[in-house]
């Protein structure tokens, strides 16, 4: 069984556990993910790869998207994103107060002076753009200060692809978020899920934390034929 259908199981088992037992507060499911996030902070280079599987149910049937996104972090001032699949095929670097974003299908790309680290560009490009993506979760230095539930809960340690994993569950007023994070020293998400409604995202992550970068990795350069665009605010 891969990954993300295996995340799929438990995930539906997590949610009849929460019919009873997701709104009692437990602290160690906090905890778990904390001390995650800190390994993340902690890490001043680092990539990741993730597969997104997003399935919606329209008029009782259930239709599938798949995405593969590439991450690399060189803090505190460099990310790239590569995303391609289903949905789209972009590109995004953040590379010292200059953002880029490149939409390949169609050959345009826009760019923008930022803030100077990944964090405050990140919050730039979110409030004054409206963008979101789960995976930024992944990307900030300071995620466990961020993060805020209404309600979590422990259930424990389980075999995610032949993993041990804690798994948590997270719940807020929209939606419940469904995390497996490896356990031991250096504990980093594995996969994740969330569900909102009908909608149901399954993330499943690899991870390297000794990777090889060049400069020319979050170096942008348009390729032969691609237009710039200006960048409107979506306030």
């Amino acid at each position: 069984m891969n990954l993300y259908k295996k995340a799929l199981v438990v995930v539906s088992f997590g949610l009849l556990l929460s019919n009873t037992n997701l709104l009692a507060e437990e602290k160690s499911a906090k905890s778990i993910v904390s001390n995650a996030y800190a390994q993340i902070g902690n890490m001043d280079k680092y990539a990741f790869s993730a597969i997104v599987v997003d399935n919606d149910t329209v008029e009782g049937e259930t239709i599938t998207y798949k995405q593969k996104v590439s991450v690399k972090i060189e803090r505190p001032a460099k990310l790239r994103v590569d995303n391609k699949g289903d949905i789209k095929d972009r590109s995004t670097y953040i590379n010292n107060g200059l953002f880029t974003m490149i939409d390949h299908n169609f050959a345009y790309y826009g760019q923008l002076k930022t803030p100077k680290t990944i964090d405050a560009t990140l919050d730039f490009i979110f409030d004054k753009f409206g963008m979101r993506t789960p995976l930024a979760t992944l990307m900030y230095s300071d995620m466990g200060k961020r993060i805020k539930f209404r309600t979590n809960k422990y259930f424990g340690t389980v075999d995610v692809a032949g993993v041990e994993c804690d798994y948590v569950a997270f719940k807020n007023n929209t939606k419940e978020i469904h995390v497996w994070i490896t356990t031991g020293e250096h504990p980093l998400v594995k996969t994740f899920s969330i569900i909102n409604g009908d909608t149901r995202i399954n993330t499943s992550l690899t991870w390297n934390t000794n990777p090889k970068f060049s400069d020319s990795d979050f170096i942008f350069k348009a390729p032969k034929g691609a237009e710039k665009i200006s960048i409107n605010s979506a306030n």
